[in-house]
């Protein structure tokens, strides 16, 4: 009824979507329904037929997440930061995501982690070794969630990149982790991309979204210019996505062209969940 990833190590890894489907069958099960005869239901069936049955929806009396154990695993990271432990910052950061679940790493663990590093360089009290080491790690933790999510068959597709002279890629590859977790099926192209290389991805595997992360340096010319392009050259059903501190700090300016600003990753999560019900 659902196809779970798998870690390295074997643990099984359910994207929210798998945790509703689940959630859904037991309820719909409890009223009489046949297991049988849901099994191959679409989600949207199940949710149709959970309507039918006056059954409130899952996403709306959803509890939000614990913090319990994020900060003792944001301490840890920190440490193995400061000690130069490559290898026991990538083993906290993998323990965290299996422990706490995706969302939660991502939203209470990674994101804020990489803030504090950040800042600490830039006030320095964070080395610029610890900072190459750390983005490493956190560049490779990150690309095995992406690689351990496996889309089911329909699900919406989204591109995650940096647009061109943009090398700063965590943050889009915290919305492509966040992404795949909501049970989209995730292209992640990497920074810099040039926006003939992103329209034609996009096109090629039929892109209902496509997120760029836009942290440094801030909005010029030259990306405007190249976001009226990537608008211009897109299907009108297909949905441009911005995050970062850049592009927070100009959201007027680039709302204007047509894409829409996220501020979180959790603003993400629900612009995700409202684009894969129309879609």
């Amino acid at each position: 009824m659902v196809s779970p990833s798998r870690t390295g190590g074997g643990q099984r890894l359910y994207s929210d979507l798998d945790v509703e489907r689940l959630k859904l069958l037991r309820r719909l099960t409890e009223r009489g329904h046949s297991i049988g005869r849901l099994a191959d239901s679409s989600l949207a069936d199940l949710e149709r037929t959970a309507r039918e049955e006056n059954l409130p929806r899952l996403r709306e009396a959803k509890e939000p997440p614990s913090d319990a154990g994020a900060e003792e695993f944001r301490q840890a990271v920190l440490g193995a930061i400061r000690n130069l432990d490559g290898s026991e910052l990538q083993t906290v950061l993998e323990r965290a995501a299996v422990t706490l679940g995706v969302p939660l790493f991502l939203d209470r663990v990674a994101g804020p982690s990489l803030q504090e590093i950040g800042q600490g360089w830039s006030e320095g009290t964070v080395s610029i070794a610890q900072e190459h080491l750390a983005s490493a790690v956190f560049r490779r933790v990150l690309g095995w969630i992406l690689q351990v999510y496996e889309a089911r068959d329909g699900a919406p597709r989204l591109l995650g990149a940096t647009p061109p002279r943009h090398v700063h890629e965590l943050g889009a590859l915290l919305a492509a982790g966040a992404a795949a977790a909501e049970g989209w099926d995730v292209t992640y192209l990497g920074p810099d991309l040039p926006i003939a290389e992103l329209l034609g991805a996009a096109r090629h595997v039929g892109a209902s979204a496509v997120a760029l992360s836009v942290v440094y340096p801030k909005v010029d010319a030259g990306l405007i210019i190249d976001l009226e392009q990537l608008r211009s050259g897109l299907d009108t059903q297909t949905t441009i996505l911005l995050g970062g501190a850049a592009a927070i700090e100009d959201r007027e300016r680039l709302t204007a062209l047509g894409a829409q600003v996220v501020d979180s990753l959790g603003e993400l999560r629900t612009t995700l969940q409202r684009l894969r019900e129309r879609t």
